[in-house]
């Protein structure tokens, strides 16, 4: 071997150095806390404890009892610690695939974004995230969403008072219909704070819920001593707050339209509102086999508006007047955007 060779081959391995002192290096020095488990299983093989084998100083200094913890059972240390925290445990050792939680640590009174890995058999890396100040800032900023949902709530409210107050003192039939239909608009968007509020959610609304409300409230006002009755089937599905108020005004206009126009005053029938996803769109129908839409309703302020909506959206519109009335309206809709799961939904 020639000398410049074994030079060569020195200096890469004084470069290469030992990996563990690297790997050492990083765990002494990360910002994140690290530590180390050995499983503990029972006479059936099953994971019910671990041992604490190492952790780094990071950990060690948000840790309440701090270097204490090592060599220790987990059980000793939090023997109020719930089962799915071993069944994470379990998880990323059976599969292979890394487990991620949030968890609140009520002794360090700290919100951690925890990561759970396979290191071998027997042994279960835990990656500790702070994400404390995270979690006040989204607490602060649902505050700040209820507040301004009240407030909205609080306005639509006035405003429907007030023009349901104009719409009994108007004279004008047709001023105190109109003056009526818009206290049906606005309210159907009062449904939607209502129902986005019940839910806690922030972001999306759960439409099965949402037109469930709005459809009892509509056979209320449209429908009271009728023998006509909204038959409505809904899959299970949440779509954002804009997605949602476009679909809840839709949903009002259609409605309206089949309750004073569909069947006659002392006549019986049902008016179907389905909707669900069904080639990549959101699909809406509402359908009756009543006596048709009238010319003046077909072109009248409630099928423009809906007409509006959905070309704003880029969706479709049809209309089928063979048998009653029936009206499909498709809507692109995006993925289906969810909030990460929480420790209780992940095991």
């Amino acid at each position: 071997m020639s000398v410049v060779r074994k030079l060569n081959e020195r200096d890469g391995e004084r470069r290469r150095g030992d990996p563990s002192k690297r790997y050492r290096a990083l765990f002494e020095t990360m910002s994140e806390g690290f530590v180390i488990c050995e499983v503990i299983r029972d006479e059936t093989g099953r994971l019910v404890d671990y041992w604490v084998r190492d952790a780094n100083p990071a950990f060690l200094r948000r840790a309440p009892r701090g270097a204490e913890m090592i060599g220790r059972r987990f059980s000793e240390i939090r023997p109020n610690a719930h089962p799915r925290w071993f069944s994470a445990c379990h998880v990323a050792l059976t599969r292979g695939e890394p487990v991620r939680f949030e968890f609140w640590d009520d002794q360090a009174l700290r919100w951690y974004d925890v990561h759970m890995t396979r290191l071998s058999d027997d042994e279960v890396g835990q990656f500790f995230v702070d994400i404390t100040e995270r979690k006040k800032a989204e607490g602060y900023q649902a505050q700040l969403f209820d507040e301004l949902n009240h407030r909205v709530k609080n306005n639509l409210t006035i405003v429907s008072g007030v023009l349901t107050m104009q719409a009994k003192a108007s004279a004008n039939p047709e001023v105190r219909e109109q003056l009526l239909k818009a206290v049906d608009r606005i309210q159907s968007i009062a449904d939607l704070h209502a129902s986005l509020y019940r839910s806690g959610g922030r972001d999306e609304v759960e439409v099965q819920r949402y037109l469930t409300e709005l459809c009892e409230r509509l056979s209320r006002t449209l429908l009271e001593d009728r023998d006509v009755r909204l038959d409505l089937k809904v899959e299970a599905l949440a779509l954002p707050i804009d997605e949602a108020v476009q679909l809840g005004v839709i949903v009002n206009e259609l409605v309206t339209n089949a309750a004073k126009h569909a069947y006659g005053e002392d006549e019986a029938g049902v008016i179907w509102i389905r909707l669900g996803r069904a080639d990549g769109a959101l699909k809406l129908c509402v359908s009756d086999v009543g006596r048709g839409l009238p010319p003046a309703a077909a072109s009248g302020l409630g099928m423009r508006l809906v007409r509006s909506l959905v070309e704003r959206a880029g969706g479709e519109l049809e209309i089928d007047g063979a048998h009653g009335v029936s009206v499909e309206v498709r809507l692109p809709v995006g993925p289906r955007r969810r909030s990460e799961p929480l420790q209780d939904n992940l095991l």
